[in-house]
């Protein structure tokens, strides 16, 4: 695996990214009114600086609009994004590709805080996000994708254990065990809700198992390859929960954007597996005589 095909993946782990947002925000909005319709937080800026009624503000068709306009308008940022992302070295346009991809990365960021509030603080919900922030990142830093920089494998298996272990913990039920997870394994698995739990259990302590296991260097091959094969079965599985096969296209429209923004969770694991694969094979063996 040379150079170039590592930076294709790269390259398509951002676009994924971005496109599934895209389509998320665009089609079925955010959550972003979890924060701009916080009345206990905002009112001290709407009656305080803007001297607004919060009743008025959140009652306002045109306060409405302009979340619905701020909606659409980091769609389109997201789809601009996905875009260069894909073509980032045929795109010539070296300020305004860098400004699109930052913009991205500070709307993505955003968006994490916004389901971090909409979630009742649970700030795991960031940092399942991890991943999908870092493919992005790569390309607009232009960080040198070297087989021999232990600096960058190291932060690349940082972003995927703050993806993983979250995971790994919501899905032991620590702090809590997410609804739809458990939906989810019933309806793939068609297990009862007991086995269900105890499942989830048990692929949640691999999770977490695994991205520790990551860091050490006889056996990080073969978590990276756990996490690679868990990381796309989990995207999968939301269009596969989701999936009837009577209404194809609105199971397509409804669940794909959820697996194609997550895909980036098992090839992000691929890519440092490659880059450590290479990095034994070019890296010579010193023999004692």
């Amino acid at each position: 695996m040379n150079k170039i095909k590592l930076i294709s993946l790269i390259k398509i782990c951002a676009f994924t990214v971005f496109l599934g947002r895209a389509y998320q925000l665009y089609f079925f909005g955010g959550p972003y009114r979890a924060f701009l319709w916080d009345e206990s937080l905002l009112t001290p800026i709407v009656e305080g600086v803007f001297n607004y009624k919060w009743f008025d503000y959140a009652t306002s068709s045109i306060v409405n609009s302009w979340i619905d306009g701020f909606t659409r308008f980091n769609s389109i940022v997201f789809f601009l994004a996905a875009i260069f992302s894909l073509f980032w070295n045929q795109i010539k346009w070296i300020k305004i590709k860098l400004f699109v991809m930052g913009l991205g990365l500070i709307l993505l960021f955003i968006l994490g805080i916004c389901m971090v509030k909409d979630k009742n603080y649970d700030i795991l919900q960031l940092f399942e996000m991890s991943i999908q922030l870092t493919a992005p990142f790569l390309l607009w830093k232009n960080i040198n994708v070297n087989p021999n920089n232990k600096n960058l494998i190291r932060g690349l298996k940082i972003a995927i254990a703050l993806t993983f272990i979250p995971h790994g913990m919501l899905a032991m039920g620590f702090p809590y065990r997410p609804g739809h997870f458990i939906d989810m394994t019933i309806m793939i698995l068609g297990t009862n809700e007991t086995q269900a739990s105890q499942f989830l259990f048990v692929v949640g302590f691999l999770d977490v198992l695994c991205a520790v296991l990551a860091f050490v260097p006889k056996v990080s091959k073969y978590a990276l390859w756990y996490m690679i094969i868990w990381g796309f079965a989990t995207a999968f599985a939301r269009l596969a929960s989701g999936f009837n096969i009577n209404f194809v296209s609105q199971t397509l429209h409804g669940s794909s954007y959820l697996t194609i923004y997550r895909l980036a969770h098992g090839i992000l694991p691929l890519i440092v597996l490659l880059l450590e694969n290479k990095r034994t094979i070019t890296t010579p063996k010193i023999r004692i005589a």
